[in-house]
């Protein structure tokens, strides 16, 4: 097993103070990955941009940072082909094509032909973050998308981040990969989001700001 890598400073990652969850190793897909309903416009009415703020203060002290970048799903033209989780599950578990180990859920009604990608909002208030019992979940702040991302190297499996936004919305978008025994979730590709590039119809988008994006849970809940 290679030796954990340490911060300029010599600590330990898990020696950092945790407190902001902000990453401080570099991060590779390599490194990271260890093996491996609305259209546009009504979407982005729940998007609001903070204008003075680039992290929220919670009432216990914590201090996260706002996400700079976020997938956004418009249903409205999505044909419904899962390209977005086959380009996923492929591109960040190794080639296994598998539509439970992808980050982005296409939730299907075949009666009506209604198809919804469930995408992760990195939201506002992170509850999968704030669930998570070893501080595997943090925020990318190397990428510059300040996502929230599961450490797989620190990850137990305990499954409760996925349990915490099952309770805010109808999918839970982390997925629990059996064979890794590690809970996954979309950190946008590091910036390049594989589903974004691959979508046929232009279903997915990404939307980016500096100032940070007020997104996601309390802001949209039940979708």
């Amino acid at each position: 097993m290679a030796p954990r890598k340490t911060t300029n400073d010599g600590q330990n990652p898990s020696e950092k103070d945790r407190t902001n969850h902000l990453l401080s190793d570099p991060i590779t897909r390599r490194t990271f990955l260890r093996n491996g309903t609305t259209g546009f416009l009504s979407f982005l009415s729940a998007v609001a941009i903070a204008d003075l703020l680039d992290f929220i203060t919670f009432p216990d002290g914590t201090e996260i940072v706002l996400a700079k970048a976020a997938v956004l799903a418009d249903k409205s033209v999505c044909s419904g082909c899962r390209t977005c989780e086959a380009v996923c599950s492929n591109f960040n578990s190794e080639g296994r094509n598998a539509a439970a180990l992808a980050r982005v859920i296409l939730d299907k009604e075949y009666v009506r032909g209604d198809y919804q990608p469930r995408v992760c909002f990195q939201c506002l208030d992170p509850v999968c973050l704030r669930a998570c019992p070893v501080t595997a979940l943090q925020v990318d702040k190397q990428s510059g998308t300040y996502a929230r991302v599961i450490d797989e190297r620190v990850c137990i499996g305990c499954q409760k981040c996925l349990k915490a936004c099952d309770q805010v919305f109808v999918l839970p978008r982390p997925r629990f990969d059996a064979d890794e025994n590690i809970t996954i979730k979309c950190h946008l590709c590091f910036g390049d989001p594989q589903c974004v590039k691959y979508c046929p119809t232009g279903a997915l988008r990404l939307e980016r700001s500096e100032k940070g994006l007020r997104i996601g849970y309390p802001i949209v809940e039940g979708v």
